[in-house]
This record gives structure tokens, sequence and C-alpha cells, in this order.
């Protein structure tokens, strides 16, 4: 009796936590849309140099690149780096480039020893760059006209050194909806947003959809060279920002930045295939511990719940059928937020199976093949000797 009671008490206090922690991000966390307007005495905003890296987007580029050019912003400019796609993607970015001078186009030709594709086209966008503040996103993005205001005049007002915004991820199929909403309350819990800001916290947080760092600030920790081996680029160069004493920033963009997500369960699965483990840290132990966790937390109140409170451990039943009602209101809540159907938040302990699904495929392919992307595969060896460390 006293073992089930105390299983039922830890299930449902971890619920409260991440219930905790997923609320407090929704109310705490700023929004981009709600940046107060210009003062009549902010500075200008500085020259901003908008950097895209793209192989294969045919379908997507040009809308993304047009919503660039659009932008109410005084000064900037887009450079675009074409990472030796096979498909018309060079060809539309040279075409919009024709009818707008701010549009610069690179094109990569080979791929250097030690990086991935993404991070060294980036990595180029950005030596060429010539703004004071530079602007990561990806080439299926579409930013509403004052996204990257917004973004700046946040990170100068407050003195940031890195910014980093989530998108409005558009996703179909109310089964990867409730996947969506599942990564959230696994996000929302594990990088603790609302500790980003905190000078004094290690929580760190990097989204490729958007991310706005200070030219001076990138080059000092070394930039994207700095991550040339993460398939997880983005969450770690703001891993690095913290480590090296600089101030981040995460607020919320969904008004005001879209972005296509995955189109199936199974685009999903592929597509996190390259860095679920890589955000685990390449830790077979944390992967084991990490998915305990979720099938005890999505399985454990839906199957204990009913057996139990028809025997002497009713309390124990009591309170891991609480369990479900917290982990419903709060994706019901998420749901909202994304515009999803009210029914996608009874999907979430399917979607937590899904993600250990997800996690293991990540780590068994990681450990068989090592990783690919944009280049050969990369072997588990080298992958854990460029996990980030502190600089001496």
């Amino acid at each position: 009796m006293h073992v089930s009671l105390a299983l039922a008490a830890i299930t449902l206090i971890a619920w409260l936590g991440i219930a905790f922690a997923v609320m407090y991000s929704e109310i705490k966390l700023p929004r981009l849309d709600e940046v107060p307007p210009p003062d009549p005495d902010d500075p200008p905003l500085p020259r901003l140099s908008i950097i895209v890296a793209a192989r294969n987007e045919q379908r997507a580029v040009e809308g993304a690149l047009r919503s660039l050019l659009a932008l109410n912003y005084p000064d900037h400019e887009v450079i675009f780096v074409n990472d030796r796609s096979s498909d018309r993607t060079g060809e539309i970015a040279e075409r919009l480039s024709s009818e707008d001078a701010r549009l610069k186009v690179l094109h990569i030709d080979a791929l250097p020893p030690g990086w991935f594709g993404k991070n060294h086209a980036v990595y180029r966008g950005a030596e060429a760059a010539t703004g004071e503040v530079l602007l990561f996103t990806d080439a299926d993005v579409v930013f509403a006209p004052d996204a990257a205001a917004c973004g700046v005049r946040y990170l100068v007002r407050e003195q940031f050194d890195h910014l980093t915004a989530s998108p409005r991820l558009t996703v179909t199929g109310t089964v990867l909806q409730a996947c969506m909403i599942a990564g959230q309350l696994l996000m929302g819990t594990r990088q603790r947003l609302w500790k980003v800001q905190d000078p004094r916290s290690s929580a760190h947080i990097g989204l490729g959809a958007y991310t706005i760092m200070r030219a001076d600030s990138y080059h000092a920790v070394g930039g994207h060279k700095r991550v040339a081996l993460r398939p997880d680029e983005d969450i770690r160069l703001g891993q690095v920002m913290k480590m090296s004493g600089m101030r981040s920033a995460f607020l919320k963009g969904e008004a005001l930045l879209e972005c296509p997500w995955h189109y199936s369960v199974g685009s999903f699965a592929r597509g996190m295939e390259k860095t679920f483990f890589a955000n685990l840290d390449y830790s077979v132990l944390t992967a084991t511990g990490v998915t305990a966790t979720l099938v005890w937390l999505a399985v454990a109140p839906l199957v204990l719940a009913p057996l139990l409170l028809s025997t002497d451990h009713a309390l124990a039943g009591v309170l891991f059928a609480a369990c479900p009602i917290i982990y419903w209101l709060v994706a019901t809540v998420l749901a909202r937020a994304n515009s999803y159907p009210w029914w996608t938040a009874l999907l979430v302990p399917l979607a937590l199976l899904i993600v250990v699904y997800v996690v293991w495929r990540s780590t068994l392919l990681t450990i068989i093949r090592g990783v690919a992307w944009g280049g050969p595969p990369i072997p588990l060896s080298t992958l854990r000797a460029a996990r980030i460390r502190k600089r001496n």
C-alpha cells in the first residue's frame, strides 16, 4: 500500500511540475508581437543581415524570401546561401536577387571536412554579412512585416546578445498535432524557457527558424564554427552564449512567424533522427532515463487508476486518476494556443509513446551509422568529441 501511494504521489508531483513549467512559460514569456513600438528616444535600428541557408527547398523558398524582402525594416540585407542544391533553389534565389539588390546569393560547391552542411553554409553567410546584427532563419519560414524589427528592437532595448523566438508550426493530422503538443510539454520543462533570460541560470534555447545575435557577440564565441558538428546547432549556439556569460532571451513569436512542420508521423520520425539523441548529448543513460519516465507518465495513470480505485489502495488510485486530468487541461491550453481541436489533447499519452519511439530510433541509428546532414555520415565517436565544453 505504501509503495503504490508513493508511486502515485511521485507521478502526480511530476505532472504538476510539468504543468507549472508549461503554464508559467505561457504566462511569463514575452511575445514578439507585443514588443512596444518605437519610442522617440530610441536610437535608429542597426543594420541587419538576415542569413538563410537552404538545400533543395524550391517549394518554399520563394515565399520565404519575398517575406524577408517585404519586411518593415529601415536597413537590411538578405544573404541567401545555396548549399549544393540539386533542384531549382539556387535559380529561384538568383531570379529574386535580380529584382532586389538587397538579396545576395552565395553558392556552396563543396563541404569541407569537420562540418555539417547547414552549419557550414550559415557560417559562410555570416562571414559575408555587413550588418551589426545577424538574424538566422530557415528557407521555409514566412515573416510578418514587423517580425524582424520587433526582435531587433527588443534585443537593443534590453541589451541582449542573443534572442530566439518560436514560430507557429503548421501541422495537419490530429496525431501529429498531439506530437507537437507533447514536444511543447517536453521543451517547456527540459529547457526551462522562463529562465533563459536569467543571466544566473544555465537555461538556454535556440531555434533555427528565428535567431538574432549581435554580430560582435556571434564572432566572439566562434559563431557556427563552435557548433560545426552539432545537428542541434541552434540550441547549442544558445548554450555557448550562456556559457560565455552573454545574455539570451526567448520570445513567443507565433503571431509573426510561420513555418510548416512535418506532414506525417513518419516524416516527424525521420526529421528528428539526427537531433533527438544529440539533444540528450549522446548519452544512452540519459535516453534510457528520459524514455522510462515518459512511458511511466503516459501509461501508469491510465492503467493503474482504474485498477487501484476498486481496491484497498483507493487513495493511490485517486492520485493516479488526477494525473490525466492535469495533463489534459494543460494540453488543452496548448491545443487552443496552436489552434488545434480540443480533442487533440486526448491523444497526448499516445504522442508521448511516439516520442519515445522517435528518441530510440534516433539513438540506435546514431550509434549504428552516425549522423549524415548534407555530407558523409559522422560517426558517434566524432560527434561525442564535438560536444560543447567550456573553453579554458
